[in-house]
């Protein structure tokens, strides 16, 4: 199904104005993506993916667990990433000036050639995040600033990727895994879908949704129901976190199918942070960053 920006954009505002009520989050956080929103929805409308489909994984092979593409062969036009790159860089500049000092020495390793953008949209696909943090060691006051550019930067473009790959799953098909079906990635969040409850993952690196099996850890692939328990606080209706005793990871779920409110998966996922924090403190992890770099 083709990327619909207008039904998106709407979604994505109603979503906005409710994260802008949650005072557990910083303003200054809020504001920035919220603009690092609206720009990537104009970059993904302007976006066209151009796929070989020859380049794709075959479907009994995927059907068995194999990625249909593989990170570093996502077709990624690496100068239209570049530029993307600096608009977002010139939100930062003009709009958040607590971001000011981190954001000159990402412009100054830019300007002297220690830092090529390139090679850092590379490292992202190939998942370094230890090169993200080496960087993030210059600039303390904010450290994940350079993670959080180079993945907003690419975003647009992974998740059109994403989907045009996904165009060749069949759909009388079921995919029985927890990771993505098209790169291999983790899952991000979880959401309930329909009146059944469905069990839609979104992908981590593409930000892919798609369909997966609702009594299963996503990340170890455990479905003995005793190992697998789940949580939820009543501060933050319309989300719980599953948690797998087996491998102590832990995904959030949003289910809004009895409340008036939107999803949108990246949003989800910030809007739900007390529920991170409340995990860890009962000794669970996620293997997977936010949507934000950070």
């Amino acid at each position: 199904m083709p990327f619909d920006a207008a039904a998106y954009g709407r979604r994505l505002e109603k979503k906005l104005a409710d994260i802008a009520h949650k005072t557990v989050l910083p303003a200054p956080m809020v504001t920035l993506v919220a603009a690092t929103c609206r720009a990537q929805l104009a970059e993904r409308a302007g976006f066209a993916v151009t796929l070989d489909p020859a380049r794709l994984e075959e479907i009994e092979r995927v059907l068995r667990g194999a990625t249909m593409l593989a990170r570093d062969a996502f077709p990624v036009d690496a100068a239209r990433a570049e530029t993307f790159f600096a608009e977002l860089s010139r939100i930062v500049r003009e709009d958040e000036p607590h971001l000011a000092v981190g954001m000159a020495a990402i412009d100054a390793a830019l300007a002297s050639g220690e830092l090529d953008i390139r090679a850092a949209f590379a490292r992202h696909v190939a998942g370094d995040d230890a090169f993200f943090a080496a960087f993030g060691e210059r600039t303390p006051d904010a450290p994940r600033l350079l993670a959080f550019l180079a993945q907003a930067a690419l975003a647009p473009q992974l998740a059109a990727i994403g989907e045009a790959v996904y165009a060749h799953f069949p759909a009388d098909r079921t995919w029985s895994f927890g990771q993505c079906p098209v790169c291999g990635a983790p899952p991000l969040m979880a959401r309930l879908v329909g009146k059944e409850g469905a069990r839609h993952l979104t992908c981590s690196f593409c930000q892919l949704e798609y369909r997966a099996k609702r009594l299963m850890c996503p990340y170890c692939g455990e479905e003995d129901h005793k190992l697998l328990e789940v949580f939820t606080a009543p501060d933050e209706p319309g989300y719980a976190v599953h948690v797998c005793l087996r491998c102590r990871n832990y995904i959030k779920t949003a289910d809004f199918r009895d409340l008036d409110r939107p999803s949108v998966s990246s949003l989800d996922d910030l809007e739900s942070l007390t529920l991170d924090i409340a995990a860890r403190n009962q000794g669970y992890a996620r293997p997977v960053l936010s949507a934000w770099g950070f």
